[in-house]
């Protein structure tokens, strides 16, 4: 009886992956701090505006700078007045359930060996580890797509079609939407593309289902949709922060580089400071319009400088670097090591995918086109390291896919 207790506490999934939760925990009583961390304040005030039966201010003083997804997360934590360390702390149990999520994914196509291993490797990857201080969607996105992977696989895995598997996932992948807004730009996409699979002999058995699960997700978005509706007098409106970001991406000044901070300085800035200045008395809606105009001015006018800032982008959300007037230091070596590695893998992973013609199940399939879609529309705006940290339970997948089922590392003896 004793040996099976103890075969159970090494095979049991929760158990395996609790130092990992006694890391996070710890890391999070150890370097959290008791004060809002920039935009922490924001979140931290909707949630208390959910709880007052309201979200936005009423128009024309609107806002929504980000969607309802992470407040409504936090309502009980403001309900109940809890201290900030209990936030973070919740932090930690989101990363240590991605751990499990991402093993059981691993598990649908791999061996128990194999779905620890890249687990482990995923709970290793440290820039992660400063998000989970923060109050931030972050974290809680992280454990998001981990959840949709899994339930993407099983969903398509189903031999028969399961409408309540469908409506979890779509759920899970709006939530997604409701969280970081730009998922709703995403699934838009996806549904189009679930069009286009209809016309492909080799992908019309997945259409249907495909186009189901992001209708459905589509479909649980528009309470949101109506509310900015509602607000704004406008469709298909999602927020009003990608105008200012669009903005800071377009900027054709030689010396900036297309990054959120230029506006920092931006009252004071020469070369931002007359245009802040004449739209500084329109409301929220109109300067998000004003905002998107100037930018579409600035790239006409100069494309190649846009297309400098878009690659100064790229390297922003790959390997946190370059800022606009901001001083590099050893440390940036840190953030820059480990995406380096997962972002050499995953070009292995691609090239030899497509020289060998190596055919992935349709859910990674749909997963990857997913994911890409979302990386590059986020490369058009103002786009930081935390963009492409929050995909990472995906990657970890198909690597881990990869060397499980397309090819085999084998260290040879030595006659």
């Amino acid at each position: 009886m004793k040996r099976i207790n103890e075969w159970y506490f090494i095979q049991n999934v929760y158990f395996k992956f609790l130092p990992f939760l006694f890391l996070y925990l710890l890391n999070c009583c150890l370097f959290s701090q008791n004060n809002f961390i920039g935009d922490e304040f924001r979140y931290v005030s909707f949630a208390n505006n959910l709880l007052h039966g309201f979200y936005s201010s009423p128009y024309p003083n609107i806002n929504l700078w980000n969607g309802p997804g992470y407040p409504v997360i936090l309502m009980p934590f403001v309900f109940f007045k809890l201290p900030y360390l209990i936030f973070r702390i919740f932090n930690a149990f989101l990363l240590y359930f991605s751990l499990i999520i991402t093993y059981k994914t691993c598990r649908t196509f791999s061996s128990p060996k194999n779905a620890t291993l890249v687990s482990i490797l995923l709970a290793l990857y440290y820039p992660i580890y400063g998000d989970a201080l923060l109050i931030l969607t972050e974290t809680f996105s992280w454990f998001l797509i981990s959840l949709i992977c899994f339930l993407t696989i099983k969903c398509f895995q189903q031999k028969f079609f399961s409408l309540r598997l469908v409506l979890l996932t779509a759920f899970t992948i709006a939530y997604l939407a409701m969280t970081k807004v730009i998922f709703g730009y995403i699934i838009c996409v996806m549904l189009l593309l679930s069009l286009v699979m209809f016309l492909s002999a080799g992908y019309r058995k997945y259409a249907k289902q495909t186009f189901m699960l992001f209708l459905i997700s589509f479909v649980f978005c528009l309470p949101w949709l109506l509310y900015t509706y509602n607000l704004t007098n406008k469709f298909f409106y999602w927020t009003n922060s990608g105008g200012m970001s669009l903005y800071t991406m377009s900027t054709p000044y030689k010396n900036e580089l297309g990054d959120w901070d230029i506006l920092g300085e931006s009252i004071s800035h020469p070369n931002h400071n007359f245009f802040i200045d004449s739209i500084s008395k329109l409301t929220p809606l109109q300067k998000d319009d004003a905002f998107k105009q100037k930018a579409i001015i600035n790239i006409k006018q100069n494309p190649q400088k846009y297309f400098s800032n878009w690659l100064a982008n790229l390297g922003r959300m790959f390997f946190s670097m370059p800022f606009t007037n901001k001083a590099q230091s050893i440390r940036m070596y840190l953030l820059i090591i480990p995406n380096m590695i997962i972002i050499v893998l995953l070009a292995f992973v691609f090239a030899i995918s497509l020289f060998k013609h190596i055919k992935y199940p349709i859910a990674i399939q749909i997963l990857t086109i997913f994911l890409i879609m979302y990386l590059l529309g986020s490369s058009f705006i103002s786009a930081y390291k935390r963009m492409f940290y929050i995909t990472m339970p995906f990657w970890f997948v198909l690597i881990g896919f990869f060397f499980s089922n397309v090819v085999e590392v084998r260290i040879k003896d030595r006659d």
